[in-house]
């Protein structure tokens, strides 16, 4: 709280209204969005997730909407989830249920809420899309429509009966003709819609959308590594529009003085080539006279220069690098990762210039910044979000502007190294969901997960910053407990056979992350919320009974307690006992959700358990250890870990890992690998899991 009683005099305490903003985009029925909703953080927000997920149609669907262009979407724009409306709205049409018919027939959506402030000093272009009467809102809405245009909808199921003899048409039949019909029947329709009730609307028009919000889009390909399609000098193709902004800034402006004495420069020079070239060309083009050709005699031939600038700087001005003795290196010897860099920097400076220059203020400019990770090395990907937020106030500064940019960034990443270093705040989670039956019809989940429910955010955080960890982009995960799993167990996934139909484990992402067995847990509300499949493989750390307050690590047959605080979490009891574990490891209880829990259990029944990864390892390869089980399993169990002990971890895990691989999966692990690999990849958050194989073979 703000002490008010140490202000001075001199304090005027007016309160600065909040910047206007993009604060959510909601999209429905175009591609894999059938109905997703994400909410925008002020300055970047981050969106990650496997490949093929949505994240790109985002700024596809904004893009296109916000084109100045005529809007023509095709069938394959639109959600397959909702192929089969176009089917019952034909049923209607045929039962000459026109009003029904129409309103069955599918449209894509979107849906824009621009947040601002009651108390800022103008609205500008904003006034255009306040619908409400509320003086307590502060939210206007603009959505935009691509459906049907009105009086055409027999013409759009027109010559559709025949095609199934007679009866209703399959939704393939009727889709391959209404289906070519879209482009050119279909339109854009955009409404301000009152935040309060949204069946009040109010008809705008897309230049006054767009002199509120603009919309930019810096595409991952981007030309750089493609030197035969596209031209080598990318960056100084920028100078073109930096210029044309330059020429339209205000008068008193030093960049509109620049681009002055560059049109002028060039002006000049203009006039002097024309000169000689007009003289020149005399002399190596005989009069039209000299043809002697009727009707020609009394015209002649003139020539005419003209230097358009724009072309010159696009076309005929690249960069150079500074090299050695005086020797300039092209813009193409530099390294695709530092041009890649300079290239969004230039573009972003451009699209900044473009808007100052917009007619109207106050405003909001979206700009989406696909891959930014291309080429460019971890640190450099790691700074690139903090970077890019400070671009906010180095472009005005750099233009001795007194306002700052009112920009958004949407950054869509494949890179752990750019996502781990944005709040789990900005962070949006593209998650494919093919629903019941993953045959069919897919959509996207968009999860913020910062509403993810008993989420250790900043110690999550900070675990995937240092770490590395593309958790964000796999299909599954596994929880491993030391440096020993964390090598060996990926030999463990090579070793696993799929079950018949099932995928292997080389067509599978599964990204491994060593956590340790008293933090494991915390990861649980995550990986439930964005349901990715994951197996945590612990330690059972069987303890015996309490000694002045104290327990030691015991043999598991004669363990009273389990020291493990990712197993006393899983069945929310500390004191479950290591014989009821085992007991526990041949029901569905190791499963929750997405979520199996794997620790150690006899290799054969009723015979030793390990207690550690090394003791099972041992007990499961007695043969490859030279090792000799005792008469009793304690005694075994005692001797596993007494060679266990005697191993050092760093050797033991680079040996197993590296030079001797033909060792058998111990039980507990390959049981949870069966499991892992054989659930689908494709989960919905709080769905049950799959069957478990988790009874003991």
């Amino acid at each position: 709280m703000v002490d008010r009683s140490a202000a001075t005099e001199e304090s005027t305490d007016v309160p600065v209204p909040a910047p206007m903003r993009v604060s959510r985009v909601e999209v429905e029925n175009f591609r894999l969005l059938s109905n997703v909703s994400v909410a925008l953080d002020d300055t970047t927000t981050v969106l990650v997730g496997r490949n093929n997920t949505g994240k790109t149609s985002l700024a596809e669907v904004l893009s296109r909407f916000f084109s100045p262009k005529d809007l023509r979407l095709s069938i394959a724009d639109f959600s397959s989830e909702i192929y089969d409306s176009f089917l019952e709205a034909y049923g209607h049409f045929i039962a000459k249920d026109e009003a029904a018919a129409r309103d069955a027939l599918p449209s894509i959506r979107l849906s824009i809420t621009v947040a601002y402030s009651r108390e800022q000093k103008e609205f500008g272009p904003l006034a255009a899309l306040i619908v409400d009467l509320d003086p307590t809102v502060s939210t206007a809405i603009v959505e935009f429509t691509y459906k049907l245009k009105g009086g055409l909808l027999a013409d759009f199921f027109a010559d559709t009966a025949p095609l199934g003899d007679g009866k209703t048409p399959t939704i393939t039949e009727l889709l391959s003709v209404v289906g070519a019909r879209i482009p050119g029947m279909f339109e854009r329709s955009i409404s301000a819609v009152d935040p309060t009730d949204p069946t009040n609307t109010r008809p705008v028009s897309l230049d006054a959308v767009r002199s509120l919000i603009s919309v930019d889009l810096l595409n991952a390909q981007r030309g750089l590594d493609d030197e035969k399609e596209r031209p080598t000098d990318l960056i100084g193709s920028l100078f073109e529009s930096l210029f044309t902004a330059a020429s339209k800034a205000d008068a008193s402006t030093e960049r509109r003085d620049t681009a002055e004495n560059l049109r002028s420069a060039v002006s000049e020079i203009e006039s002097r080539l024309g000169d000689e070239i007009e003289t020149m060309v005399a002399g190596v083009i005989p009069t039209l006279q000299e043809f002697g050709y009727p009707g020609l005699g009394s015209q002649n031939l003139a020539t005419q220069t003209k230097l358009d600038i724009e072309k010159i700087l696009s076309n005929y001005t690249s960069v150079h690098y500074e090299g050695v003795a005086g020797i300039s290196l092209p813009e193409s010897y530099s390294g695709l990762g530092s041009r890649n860099l300079l290239l969004i920097l230039l573009t972003l400076l451009s699209y900044y210039r473009a808007f100052t220059l917009r007619a109207g203020a106050p405003g909001v400019h979206l700009i989406f910044v696909e891959e930014p990770e291309a080429h460019l090395h971890p640190q450099m990907q790691e700074v690139f979000i903090h970077q890019l937020s400070a671009l906010k106030k180095l472009f005005p500064e750099i233009d001795r502007i007194e306002e700052q940019w009112a920009a958004q960034f949407v950054v869509s990443t494949h890179s752990s190294h750019v996502a781990n270093r944005a709040p789990f705040s900005a962070i949006r989670y593209f998650r494919l969901d093919s629903g019941a039956e993953a045959s069919t019809a897919r959509h996207t989940d968009v999860l913020d997960l910062s509403k993810a429910k008993d989420m250790d955010a900043e110690f999550l955080h900070q675990y995937l910053t240092l770490t590395r960890s593309d958790l964000f982009f796999a299909d599954k995960a596994i929880l491993v407990e030391g440096t020993s799993e964390r090598l060996i167990v990926p030999r463990a996934v090579e070793k696993t056979e799929p079950a018949e139909g099932e995928a292997s484990a080389s067509s599978q992402y599964v990204t491994i992350l060593e956590v340790g067995g008293a933090y494991a847990h915390l990861f649980f509300p995550l990986l439930d919320f964005i349901g990715l499949p994951s197996l945590v493989i612990t330690d059972i750390d069987s303890v015996g009974p309490a000694v002045k307050g104290t327990r030691s690590s015991s043999p598991v047959h004669v363990g009273d307690r389990t020291s493990n605080a990712t197993i006393k979490n899983w069945f929310a009891n500390k004191d479950v006992t290591p014989s009821e574990l085992i007991e526990l490891a041949k029901t569905d209880q190791i499963v929750r959700g997405n979520r199996y829990l794997a620790y150690q259990v006899p290799e054969e029944s009723e015979s030793a358990c390990g207690r550690t990864f090394e003791d099972a390892f041992i007990l499961a390869n007695q043969t490859m250890f030279e090792f000799v089980p005792s008469s009793g399993d304690v005694e075994t169990e005692n001797k596993a870990a007494d060679l266990a002990k005697a191993q050092k971890k760093s050797e033991f895990a680079l040996t197993y890992s590296i030079s001797k691989t033909d060792w058998d999966t111990p039980r507990y692990i390959a049981r949870g690998l069966e499991w892992l690999l054989s659930n689908p990849t494709i989960k919905s958050v709080g769905a049950p899991a799959a069957e478990p194989k988790a009874a003991v073979k």
